[in-house]
């Protein structure tokens, strides 16, 4: 009899320390030029998951995020900037290692360390992604047939405008987060 379970854990201050070196340590070494590199070991990640039926569902959802910012790099409408794609590169890095802290092929748990490794990288680029998913949905609703010549002609003013609009969202956004960090 199938069911659902339920199963929550918190990583203590030195679990979070491991997994943050690891992270800064990808980070370190990563470079803009790796990106070709990086996008091929990610696409590969992401392939396994979707591919692999016995992925908890957590890891499945996690790994929405590595698919939104490895298209927030070669998104050439939203244009992100070039600090915002060397820090997703960076961040992306991770995830090229064909060492990671836990095997992929352990049942079940082989992509835990992918999910809490995706959540330190929503956590650092959570703006952006929040930005870029607007932008996504913006786009997506906004010409109803975007083929013609007459709605491409009115979509690129209209993405410019959104994507302006929202990079001030952004920055707005982590002056905010900033200040709260600060009066912890």
């Amino acid at each position: 009899m199938a069911r659902k379970m339920r199963i929550s854990f918190t990583l203590d201050e030195s679990d979070t320390a491991y997994f943050e070196r690891i992270y800064r340590a990808a980070k370190k070494n990563a470079s803009a030029d790796d990106w070709p590199k990086i996008s091929r070991g990610v696409r590969k990640l992401i392939k396994e998951v979707r591919e692999n039926t016995k992925v908890p569902t957590f890891v499945s959802e996690a790994i929405d995020s590595l698919e939104d910012l490895m298209q927030m790099v070669n998104d050439l409408q939203y244009k992100a900037p070039k600090a915002v794609i060397s820090r997703a590169v960076a961040a992306l890095a991770y995830f090229d290692n064909p060492k990671d802290v836990i095997p992929d092929d352990v049942p079940l748990v082989g992509f835990l360390d992918d999910a809490i490794m995706i959540k330190f990288v929503e956590d650092d680029l959570e703006h952006e992604l929040w930005g870029y998913r607007k932008f996504k949905a913006y786009r997506e609703g906004s010409e109803q047939r975007f083929w013609t010549d007459t709605a491409k002609a009115r979509l690129a003013p209209k993405l410019e405008a959104k994507r302006k609009e929202l990079r001030r969202k952004i920055q707005d956004r982590e002056e905010k987060a900033k200040a709260r960090a600060a009066k912890r």
